[in-house]
């Protein structure tokens, strides 16, 4: 397709959507671009395959065998503070837990969560939760 249909689709598409100034619309093109070459550096870096968050893969039978070696643990939530990211409708917090574990000395980690507001009330300072950790990588930890 040349520029000009191209142009025709953006205006197409963007037909319902608020319209931003343009010094806010070049700004979000710039972001957009930068998240696009942070993904493509990624992907370079992984041979191509898509890595997981948290430590955790998108494949879920590895994840199943990560669960089940994982040092079991519990995390109190220290502090919950909102990144400003969000997902569809939920945000993305960076949870501060104090891990303590029978097999493991106390360690403290931040760990990224998208929290749904109603979910929000489960992760305030002083809640306990279950978690699962690496002795060999203390800076991640999955939750259950």
């Amino acid at each position: 397709m040349g520029m000009l249909d191209d142009l025709g689709r953006i205006w197409d598409a963007s037909k319902d959507n608020p319209r931003p100034g343009l010094a806010e619309g070049l700004s979000m093109a710039a972001d957009a671009a930068e998240g696009a070459q942070r993904m493509r550096e990624q992907l370079a870096a992984t041979g191509g395959v898509p890595q997981g968050v948290n430590g955790q893969s998108f494949n879920p039978f590895e994840n199943m065998q990560g669960m089940a070696a994982a040092t079991r643990g519990t995390g109190t939530v220290v502090s919950i503070v909102d990144t400003g990211e969000k997902f569809q409708e939920a945000s993305i917090y960076d949870v501060t837990l104090d891990v303590k574990s029978d097999t493991h000395p106390d360690f403290q980690v931040v760990h990224r969560q998208m929290i749904a507001a109603a979910a929000l009330g489960n992760w305030q300072p002083g809640k306990m939760l279950p978690v699962r950790f690496d002795p060999a990588n203390l800076t991640q930890v999955t939750i259950g």
